[in-house]
Order: C-alpha cells, then structure tokens, then sequence
C-alpha cells in the first residue's frame, strides 16, 4: 500500500447498470487478475478477502437501512470489526502493524464519519473507512447521499459528492461509433456520465492540455504517446500470456493544467474487465504516470 435520475424525455443515457449483488464479477474478476498479474497479487489476495465481509455488509445493510444519521455508528459497529479482522488475517505486514496501531489513537466511528466529510486522512484511516463504508452506502443507495460532504457537480458524485476514482468506457450502442464515458465514484461506487477528453479533476478540456498514455497508441486527435517498456518492469514471467501490452484495454488520462490523471479502463476492449478491479491491479500505469509529474485524481481502496 502507498503513504496504496430519469426523465421521461428525451431518453437519457444512463450507466450500465450495477447488478444488486455486484460480488461474483467481482471475485471472479479478482481470482483471475491475481492469476494474471503476479506483481499485484499481494494486493488482489487482500481485496478478494475483504470481498466476503463487504459483500455481508451490503446485504446487512440492504435489510437494516440504518437511519442515515446513524451511519457513522453503523459502519463502526456492525461492518468495521469484520474489515479489521481480514486485514490482519491478509494484510501485508505494514498495514497490520498500521491498523494495530492506529487502532489505538482514534475511535473507529471517527475515521468513517471524516470520510463522510471528505476529510483528509491519513492512508490507514481511509482505507479502514472506505473499505467497511463503501459496501453499505452501495446498498442504501442515493437517498443517503445527503450525510456526505462534497459538491454535486459534473466532476463528483451526483449522489455523495465524492471524488472520481476512475473512468470507463462503455461498449459503444448501435447510433455510436465509441462507448460514452462514465466516472465512477470512490466513495459509493456510483456512476454518472461525462465528457470524453475533460479533465475530471479540473474541467480543462482543451486538447492541447490533455494526454493520453497507453501502451498501444492514441487514436486520431489526441495528443498522447505510448507507454514502451512496461513488461521489462514486472520481472520474468509477470505477463504468462505473452501480450506485448499488458494492459491492453487501460490507459492514462492525464492533464497538465492541474497534473492529475485518471485511469480508464475500456470494456469494449475487454467486456470481462470489472473497473474496480482492473484499476487497482494497473499498479505499474499509476507508477508511470506518477514519473511523468503526475498524481491520481484520488488514491484507490489500497492507497495506490
């Protein structure tokens, strides 16, 4: 880990939809990344455990529906515990030792109700908040957004007003020639559509001042370049499959009037990819892009 809405008409495109039990895709998603990416697996074998207990606690809070003042409480006490313990269980040694010790400074309600107020935070509070709130505020759905801080702008959440953790592109429909663009939220995990080629941390949309990088070129009118030697980082075998690209369907979206970045993850190009997943396994993107001078709108679940 780093120090890791409707109208009748017209008809408007809405995000694909996000199943009730997202956990399966998830998990098998997991399973077969770890499988794939030997240098993330350390991090995959901690998100595939905390999975079981986030999957418990959205269907606990799906029959409870706590009273949205009570939220901060709720999480504490009924979904913490469970994430505390699967962190010691399959945690890396630095962040066992982090949760030990941070257990010890600061009431556990205090660390989910900072992140409900978009506080900063060091790296193990949030991780402990964002993983035991994340699953519940999934499950209550949008009428709990109203207890989290934050604008309910084009660039956050519509429902929480919470940071963009990521992009991705959808699968393009019939009448169009590429997939709309979604941003997915870090702190509920919902979806809203936005502007291809904008900056989701600043709204700069000038093309002159937005990057792309990847590892299989740009297409026609972005600026951009390619990123080159990505499997010579992973060691020997970090890539069995024998793609030149190893994250063929991902790419950085960067820009240089405020330096934060986005991944995006295409699933027209792998329709199996699971955002959430995907991006945290992208471990040596995000490294890139933080040599080239820049920093992640938000870091993911595992502080990266």
């Amino acid at each position: 880990m780093a120090q890791a809405i409707s109208r009748s008409q017209p008809a408007r495109p809405r995000p694909p939809a996000v199943a009730a039990g997202p956990w399966a895709d998830r998990r098998r998603r997991t399973l077969e990344l770890g499988r794939r990416y030997f240098f993330a697996a350390e991090l995959l074998d901690l998100y595939g455990a905390l999975l079981g207990t986030q999957e418990q606690a959205y269907d606990q809070a799906n029959s409870a529906r706590p009273a949205p003042g009570d939220l901060a409480a709720y999480v504490a006490e009924m979904v913490m515990p469970a994430v505390i313990d699967v962190s010691l269980a399959a945690g890396p040694g630095k962040l066992r030792e982090a949760v030990a010790r941070r257990l010890e400074e600061i009431e556990t309600a205090e660390m989910v109700a900072a992140w409900l107020r978009g506080e900063d935070q060091v790296m193990v509070d949030r991780y402990l908040a964002r993983a035991s709130l994340s699953p519940v505020l999934e499950a209550v759905g949008p009428e709990y957004g109203a207890v989290c801080a934050g604008p309910r702008d084009a660039r956050h959440c519509p429902q929480c007003g919470g940071l963009p953790q990521l992009s991705f592109a959808a699968p393009a429909g019939e009448d169009l020639a590429t997939g709309r663009r979604y941003l997915a939220c870090a702190r509920c995990s919902a979806s809203w559509g936005y502007a291809r080629m904008t900056c989701a941390g600043c709204g700069e949309d000038s093309t002159s001042r937005l990057t792309i990088f990847n590892e299989v070129g740009t297409t026609s009118g972005e600026l951009g370049s390619v990123v080159r030697g990505l499997q010579g980082r992973l060691g020997e075998n970090q890539n069995p499959h024998g793609e030149e690209a190893v994250f063929p369907h991902i790419r950085i979206e960067a820009c240089d009037s405020c330096r934060h970045y986005l991944l995006n993850i295409d699933l027209a190009s792998d329709p199996a990819a699971v955002p959430v997943v995907d991006e945290l396994a992208a471990l040596p993107l995000g490294l890139h892009a933080s040599e080239q001078g820049f920093s992640k709108i938000t870091p993911n679940l595992m502080g990266f």
